[in-house]
């Protein structure tokens, strides 16, 4: 098979599932609601364990949408930009697509289960990306309009009862006064608690500030002294913290009716990786296939993988299925 078939295959018919014998006993026994929970939490899909206060959490939407007869409500925080170290930079790439298949192909057993189906969002959190890593809005600006244009794309081929989309954290805010004053308030308080941190994690926090940061993006902060810039990224720590607890934000992304699905661990959420085969966050990858014997595996390259991969091993294949500049082919590495 070819990376074109293999690639409008994942587009048409990653959202569809004919439920199986199995499913219908399962259904027929325990009910609706943890048919769905157990699908969210599926070992096929799932990277890491669902803690006691995630389990809870996620049955508590469940509930809370079944009872209502509503969409199951899923949102994906994330930062809502392509890392600028990214070749790709500064729209989205094969990773967003491999990693939108791979999170259709999790939720389709619900869609055909569940009547009401899902609504599935990725909150945004762009616009405080200048402020924080020096990144140019235009930049941020052209990612959130090239993923609007790619899940356009997929939702082709959505059946009826689903819906996904991205949509802006600063979006939640009609008077940008009070986001001002919500940030403001914020950053005391995180300013405050970074002070409290013991050195491992301020230096994990600081090492993801730095990665992200830009010192020739915005502005050109190039010129500044080693204990400047290393300034800069520490800010950047307290303003990702500070924008993160925002009350908007935290109940768009995390109240009572909603289900937190991410790409790595964090605190009640379930966590499923990018694609089968990697946990790299699509926004800070690059995607590609592999080829193997028995076919294609899909797989996003951070940074680091980027630098170390042997180009000798690698081709690149042309592809006409997406209409944006970083589908015109795809790199295929072998294994």
């Amino acid at each position: 098979m070819k990376a074109q078939e293999y690639l409008e295959e994942k587009i048409k018919n990653c959202s569809k599932y004919e439920l199986t014998s199995l499913d219908e006993k399962f259904l027929e026994e325990n009910g609706i609601d943890k048919f769905i929970y157990k699908e969210l939490t599926s070992g096929k899909f799932r990277k890491w364990s669902v803690d006691d206060s995630s389990i809870e959490k996620v049955k508590g939407a469940i509930k809370n949408s079944v009872d209502n007869n509503e969409p199951i409500k899923c949102t994906h925080p994330f930062g809502g930009y392509k890392l600028w170290r990214i070749p790709t930079s500064p729209e989205v790439d094969w990773a967003e697509f491999l990693m939108i298949s791979y999170y259709c192909q999790y939720l389709s057993p619900i869609l055909k289960a569940y009547k009401p189906g899902i609504e599935f969002i990725f909150s945004s959190d762009d616009l405080i990306i200048e402020r924080m890593n020096n990144v140019p809005k235009e930049d941020t600006d052209a990612y959130f309009e090239s993923f609007r244009v790619l899940l356009k794309e997929f939702s082709k081929y959505f059946p009826d009862n689903m819906k996904m989309e991205i949509r802006r954290v600063y979006d939640l805010y009609k008077d940008k006064k009070e986001l001002e004053s919500d940030l403001a308030n914020n950053l005391k308080r995180f300013e405050s608690e970074y002070r409290d941190k013991d050195e491992d994690q301020k230096e994990i926090a600081f090492k993801s500030s730095e990665l992200n940061f830009n010192f020739n993006g915005k502005e050109d902060l190039t010129k500044l002294s080693a204990e400047e810039k290393k300034e800069k990224i520490r800010l950047g720590t307290i303003l990702h913290d500070a924008h993160c607890k925002l009350p908007k934000r935290k109940s768009f992304v995390r109240g009572d009716d909603k289900i937190v699905i991410f790409t790595t661990k964090i605190s009640n959420a379930i966590a499923i990786g990018t694609t089968k085969s990697s946990v790299t966050k699509f926004w800070t990858g690059l995607g590609v296939l592999e080829k193997g014997a028995n076919g294609f595996k899909d797989i996003v390259l951070s940074p680091k993988q980027i630098e170390e991969i042997d180009i000798k091993q690698t081709k690149s294949e042309k592809i006409d299925l997406i209409p944006l500049k970083n589908f015109s082919e795809i790199k295929i590495k072998a294994k």
